[in-house]
């Protein structure tokens, strides 16, 4: 009888972890695998919660809002586009917030203890600019697709979770736009698990030493702070009608808006069963429903056998 009920305890456990889980997933706009942030650009990869490593972080952002907009993407006077994008990978549990690019021509602060390779405008021995010093909207010329790559620090080495400072982060994505001439700027936050091996040493440097974590921190800003600079759309611009389907640019414009939880304001903590702030959901009825549907089928089943025992 007694283990008979740990059982019954345990299953439940496990179906309020799904639950949560199911719950945090339902604020991501997924559609066709492309997670829509409150801006203009659209990230292709990673997933969220995927658990990464390797030797160096690759973020893959579609800016033509899928064949939606028109050219240029990048426009300094245009009506509709993006002006700027920043990117930083922080997390609450470790109290890092890393820079991975920020758009400046002057490189990272004391970068000569640095290997060439990762210095302002120097190349990997991948052929690939370490993010940081370009402008990710001038990268890639010509391409509907930015990909930022970053290698990874050295407080990120590590085999373990447990590691250091291995554990669970945002990649938090700053988008200064326009849509119709109304100007705005979002904050998305994308939880990844750094927990897959990251070498000692890298591939990317001659050398082989890591970049340093320590000229890439910043002030970890709480989420109050940051709220407070978001200023977004009243929904989606490409799953709200603020952008057209067609590509031309305009089809009605949002209000400018105010800074809310529901249009990209960053996460309480980097958990993957934390609510993450993001995009809410069902703003057009594009999110994928079957996704919540199979959580919803799965909790009811746990229920189900939880009460046999």
């Amino acid at each position: 009888m007694a283990i008979s009920w740990i059982s019954s305890v345990t299953v439940l456990s496990l179906c309020l972890t799904c639950a949560s889980y199911a719950q945090s997933t339902s604020n991501f706009t997924i559609v066709g695998g492309q997670i829509y942030t409150p801006g203009l650009a659209i990230v292709d990869s990673p997933q969220p919660f995927t658990p990464l490593g390797g030797d160096f972080l690759e973020v893959a952002l579609d800016i033509s809002g899928d064949g939606k907009l028109s050219q240029p993407y990048f426009p300094p006077e245009a009506d509709t586009g993006t002006l700027n994008i920043t990117m930083f990978l922080f997390s609450y549990d470790t109290f890092l917030n890393l820079t991975i690019s920020n758009g400046t021509t002057y490189g990272w602060r004391n970068d000569s203890f640095e290997d060439s390779e990762f210095k302002c405008n120097g190349k990997t021995t991948q052929g690939f600019q370490n993010a940081g010093c370009q402008e990710i909207m001038a990268q890639e010329s010509g391409s509907t697709v930015k990909h930022v790559k970053w290698a990874w620090p050295d407080c990120l080495i590590g085999t373990k979770s447990s590691d250091r400072d291995r554990s669970s982060y945002n990649i938090s994505i700053h988008q200064q736009f326009r849509i119709n001439g109304t100007a705005f700027y979002t904050i998305f936050n994308l939880p990844i698990q750094v927990t897959n091996t990251i070498p000692q040493l890298t591939q990317l440097a001659t050398i082989g030493t890591r970049p340093l974590c320590s000229l890439r921190q910043n002030t970890l800003q709480n989420q109050s702070a940051q709220d407070a600079s978001v200023l977004g759309p009243t929904s989606q611009p490409y799953l709200g009608g603020a952008v057209s389907i067609g590509g031309s640019g305009q089809n009605g414009s949002p209000s400018s808006g105010g800074s809310t939880n529901s249009n990209g304001s960053p996460t309480s903590n980097a958990s993957p069963t934390s609510n993450p702030g993001l995009p809410s959901p069902n703003t057009n009825g594009v999110v994928d429903r079957r996704l919540n549907g199979v959580y919803v089928h799965f909790v009811i089943a746990c229920l189900g056998t939880a009460l046999l025992y």
